[in-house]
């Protein structure tokens, strides 16, 4: 048996669920008559059913076009699809570990069904909207946002975030949840021990955090710093990156890649990303990995959104380089010629 469904708002979406999930409370969900995405309690199937379109399958999920089924051993297996309904069925008490599990890869995959462009990222409130923190895992994107949080400026996504281009073409970041996920030793460090919630699941030192400030609305993206490459000395380097490179950095920070190709979001997920990529300040983080020098890196990003002086030196590294050819690039990468069209576009 089940209690009554809980309303949230994750990625700009109303979701209403069975289950409850990491996901701050929907404002105006009585007044909406159905939410975006309906999470479902359920039996689940272990295969995919048929549908049009090609089988891709992985250890841990299949899918094809507008369907993904996703089992993961001792938690829980769902079925997403349309992105519109996510049928979960628990394979443990551990509750939290579930919602965790869910608020993951199954999410992203119904954001990208609607032809919403994740990236793998970080995002906070500037005065001239949102910055995103791009980095694969354990790049410092969630310490480096509390440490801007800490700075004035708000959270708007902690780990994925969901962009779509508005009629003008310009992209737009939504809130994800209004949570943080942060490792033990990250909380003893900016003594936020306090604001942990609750574990992200059982054995796992790292918890679900409410930061002090917090941002409900999308924002326009004005800026992206891209995080992971170390210095070779014990210095910080910011550097702008031209259209063509940055690109590539937008790209390879998709989330769920993988998941996104079976699913049949290459091409839309393709022309967003060269749409940003023709409008969007990026920048290359240089830092050294020990020390992990956060709070230098954190005033150093602070000053350039505070001043606005990487998004004058990107937009002129813009003006000099020119711009991406979508109608030479969409055709090869939809025909699976990444490799070779990298190569060309090497700056």
């Amino acid at each position: 048996m089940t209690g009554p469904a809980l309303d949230y708002h994750a990625h700009g979406l109303h979701v209403r669920s069975d289950l409850a999930l990491p996901f701050a409370p929907h404002p105006q969900a009585k007044a909406r008559r159905a939410p975006d995405l309906r999470v479902r309690l359920g039996a689940v199937p272990n295969r995919l059913p048929p549908g049009a379109g090609s089988l891709t399958r992985t250890v841990l999920w299949q899918a094809r076009p507008g369907a993904l089924l996703m089992h993961l051993p001792d938690v829980a297996r769902c079925l997403v699809t349309g992105g519109r309904d996510l049928l979960v069925e628990p394979l443990r008490s551990d509750r939290d570990g579930v919602a965790s599990f869910l608020a993951g890869t199954p999410l992203t995959a119904a954001l990208q069904q609607r032809g919403l462009l994740t990236l793998h990222a970080a995002a906070v409130e500037a005065e001239q909207g949102a910055a995103l923190l791009l980095g694969p895992s354990g790049a410092g994107k969630s310490s480096l946002a509390a440490a801007l949080v800490e700075r004035g400026f708000p959270l708007l996504a902690d780990d994925v975030v969901a962009l779509s281009l508005d009629d003008g073409g310009r992209p737009m970041a939504h809130p994800e949840f209004g949570l943080q996920r942060l490792w033990a030793n990250s909380l003893s460090r900016m003594d936020w021990r306090g604001r942990a919630l609750a574990p992200v699941r059982e054995g796992v030192a790292k918890y679900w955090v409410a930061p002090q400030r917090a941002c409900a609305r999308p924002l326009p993206v004005r800026t992206a710093f891209v995080l992971g490459a170390e210095s070779r000395d014990t210095s910080i380097e910011i550097r702008s990156l031209a259209p063509a490179a940055a690109f590539w950095a937008l790209w390879d920070n998709t989330h769920r890649k993988r998941a996104m190709d079976a699913l049949g979001q290459r091409p839309s997920h393709f022309r967003s990303v060269i749409a940003m990529a023709r409008c969007l300040p990026v920048a290359q983080v240089r830092r050294p990995t020990h020390p992990f020098l956060l709070e230098e890196l954190a005033e150093r990003i602070k000053a350039s959104l505070r001043t606005g002086a990487h998004a004058i030196r990107a937009a002129q590294a813009a003006m000099n380089h020119g711009v991406l050819s979508q109608g030479q690039l969409l055709p090869a990468v939809v025909a699976g010629g990444l490799t070779t069209e990298r190569k060309a576009l090497a700056c």
